[in-house]
């Protein structure tokens, strides 16, 4: 595998692709993230860059000149402070027995990781997601395994960082969406003394009414002022669809 990309493009998607933000952690609410694993494929003329575990997974892509296409896993923990000292410039990427990181006249070598830990969660959901993309206007509902969605809108990235940043004031870490007659309504709850709650009205409504509820903070790994497709069925996983990426999470299961 080699190609070539700018360094600080690189590291923005090796970041986001941790999903770090507030959530339930084994020790309550708190600060959570899905891991520094990386797995990372080089097609064509562009890389994807996949993490995730058996109930989340995500996706980034970017445009690469790619010289050798292939695939490989790597800690983006040992990776990102070698892009973060590049500046901005461009890197080249290539793979053999280990990782090399040319930038001028600089130059890092770093250990592979035989696989990523989920490494047959992510290869199952990959094959799923296959015929996901995005469409300015979200009309297709898509088929997912057996199954489709039945619902779908359009948000802001910003729409839904405000939301579940207003949500995690209660400190439950569960969010639910509820999705009906063109209007989505956000809320999360502890008991009946301590709750949230706030309607918006997505762009682009289409489908049937579902509800679904989930437990980590999705708006994380999305860019500023993104435009977000959500896809949803009644307990069923989310999807949502940007330009660049994708992201997949598992319904929560209360009890």
């Amino acid at each position: 595998m080699k190609f070539t990309i700018d360094s600080n493009t690189l590291k923005k998607a090796l970041e986001s692709v941790q999903v770090r933000g507030k959530g339930t952690t084994n020790s309550g609410f708190g600060s959570t993230n899905f891991g520094t694993y990386a797995y990372l494929v080089a097609d064509t003329a562009s890389i994807e860059i996949w993490n995730g575990n058996a109930t989340f997974c995500v996706k980034i892509s970017l445009n690469a000149t790619v010289e050798e296409q292939g695939r490989v896993c790597f800690d983006s923990a040992t990776v990102i402070p070698y892009l973060k000292n590049f500046g901005g410039e461009d890197i080249t990427f290539s793979v053999g027995d280990f990782i090399v990181i040319n930038c001028g006249t600089k130059k890092a070598s770093i250990p592979l990781v035989v696989n990523h830990p989920n490494a047959d969660a992510i290869a199952r959901i990959q094959n799923m997601l296959n015929p996901v993309s995005y469409e300015i206007q979200p009309q297709t509902l898509f088929n997912f395994g057996k199954s489709k969605f039945e619902g779908a809108f359009t948000l802001t990235q910003r729409q839904l960082q405000d939301a579940l940043k207003a949500c995690e004031l209660v400190k439950s870490g569960v969010y639910k969406f509820d999705f009906n007659n063109g209007v989505l309504n956000v809320s999360t709850r502890q008991n009946v003394t301590n709750k949230y709650e706030e309607t918006i009205t997505p762009a682009f409504p289409t489908g049937e009414p579902a509800t679904m509820e989930f437990s980590s903070p999705i708006y994380a790994f999305f860019e500023k002022d993104q435009m977000l497709n959500f896809y949803l069925k009644d307990d069923f996983p989310l999807l949502v669809v940007a330009s660049d990426r994708i992201l997949l999470k598992a319904p929560h299961i209360s009890g």
